[in-house]
């Protein structure tokens, strides 16, 4: 994955105003949206759960984004600025093969199974709240 500063260069990302009002929204509908896929069943709506677990943590990484003055137009990029916090580089390479697997299922008719819809559960409940917890911290330095 490329450091986060290339996709500035390639106008992937977008320097914008500070959005804590953006940030905070997000928040709000990650975890609405993540409860509600939590409670879907992992075989009947595996594509379902999926989606709208890795749409969750997106948005943890896009809210993280607009506090700190940008607009994303790849998910690669907002992945990528997860390093600025000391994620682990196995936690971003997940999160990034969970893009791939999102975009071959939603873009290219790859099917999701439920052991993907498992994996990426097993994967929200474990590192979700850290990755909610950096943006709270965000949230309340530029408060």
């Amino acid at each position: 994955m490329r450091d986060f500063e290339s996709y500035i260069k390639n106008k992937k990302v977008k320097i914008r105003q500070v959005d804590i009002n953006l940030a905070k929204s997000l928040r709000i509908d990650i975890i609405e949206r993540s409860q509600k896929a939590l409670k879907l069943d992992a075989k009947e709506f595996s594509k379902f759960m999926f989606e709208n677990l890795y749409d969750s943590l997106r948005e943890i990484c896009d809210a993280i984004l607009s506090i700190n003055g940008f607009k994303s137009y790849s998910h690669e990029a907002s992945i990528a600025y997860l390093k600025k916090f000391e994620i682990s580089e196995k936690i971003i390479i997940e999160l990034d093969r969970f893009r791939d697997k999102r975009n071959s299922s939603k873009y290219y008719g790859k099917s999701i199974s439920e052991d993907d819809a498992k994996e990426i559960m097993d994967f929200y409940i474990n590192y979700s709240k850290n990755l909610i917890k950096i943006l709270d911290e965000e949230i309340k330095r530029v408060k």
